[in-house]
């Protein structure tokens, strides 16, 4: 499988690709970076020092758009920390960021490879609606799209009706969907939720089993340092001393590693009023009668998407990759 990972990288966007990068049978042929946890350059950063830890330096890493389309660029530092990686400390680079920006990586490898590239999106999903402008055949052109990002029948996290993503940059989601509307089910994205997302939960007792026998492997270290910051964020917020780590479900989902339902659905995303501003809506009665443009994810187990994650530490900590 050729895949491009689309990421803000924060916290959970870490976890995601310390599992892409265990998984043998991921081409993992880019990351591309874009606003949102963290701005789109240290998001670049930190996605180059995430596959540095897992011994992926064969990975391009480049940065995409630094703002979202139309509304002001908001990160979240009291979420992920000040950096996007909790209290994680990369490791210096030992290579440089691409010279070419997303757009142009994207665009030069869906057009080589048409049909075969998943595209993974676990941020904020400018860099698409940017890359659909300049290339109007991109729905065509790319194989399996996976996005994690808006919520239905379920609080927001960002606001009471919004999802952070979906929210960051309301016009990119809309215009994304709106894109491929009306195409053949099987080609339309798959939405990874909230209302699935947060039920994907480590503990700290879950990660001490993952990463006990690996305690000085470097992997182990970057997740532990990275997910105290997480957890210690959840317990402020309400919810236990816990993380929900959305972008690893969205991961194995574009992999193929990890079967979900999905339900074909018409959405849509409010831009205009403040108030419900990336809230994303979905006509499950089909009452506009509007032709779907995603397939929303209805449930997960969350017991496989960790076993998954524990076998990924485990290859990584053994320098089985």
């Amino acid at each position: 499988m050729r895949l491009i990972a689309d990421v803000d990288t924060g916290i959970d966007d870490a976890l995601a690709l310390v599992w892409l990068a265990a998984q043998p049978e991921v081409e993992l042929v880019a990351v591309t970076t874009c606003a949102g946890n963290t701005d789109a350059d240290q998001a670049a950063a930190n996605s180059l020092g995430v596959l540095q830890v897992c011994g992926r330096d064969d990975v391009e890493v480049a940065v995409g758009a630094r703002a979202p389309l139309r509304v002001p660029l908001v990160t979240v530092p009291e979420t992920h920390g000040p950096t996007g990686l909790g209290y994680a400390r990369l490791p210096e680079p030992n290579r440089a960021l691409s010279p070419r920006p997303a757009l142009e990586v994207w665009l030069e490898e869906v057009r080589r490879h048409p049909g075969e590239t998943t595209l993974l999106l676990t941020g904020p999903v400018t860099n698409l609606a940017v890359a659909l402008d300049a290339e109007p055949d991109l729905p065509d052109l790319l194989g399996s799209v996976v996005i994690m990002g808006g919520g239905f029948d379920h609080p927001g996290n960002t606001t009471p009706s919004a999802e952070f993503n979906a929210w960051a940059d309301p016009h990119a989601l809309a215009r994304v969907l709106a894109a491929w509307q009306g195409r053949p089910v099987d080609r339309l994205p798959v939405l990874c939720s909230l209302q699935v997302t947060e039920q994907i939960v480590i503990t700290p007792q879950q990660l001490t089993a993952m990463t006990a026998a690996l305690d000085a492997a470097p992997v182990p270290r970057l997740l532990t340092d990275a997910l105290r910051f997480y957890f210690e964020f959840h317990e402020e917020y309400g919810y236990g001393y816990l993380a929900m780590i959305h972008d690893l479900l969205a991961a194995q989902v574009a992999a193929g590693a990890l079967a979900v339902p999905t339900t074909p659905q018409w959405v849509g995303v409010e831009t205009e009023s403040e108030l419900m501003r990336g809230t994303t809506v979905r006509d499950a009665r089909r009452l506009w009668g509007y032709p779907p443009n995603a397939r929303i994810v209805d449930r997960a187990d969350p017991h496989r998407v960790l076993d998954l994650l524990a076998a990924a530490i485990a290859a990584l900590g053994a320098g089985e990759r």
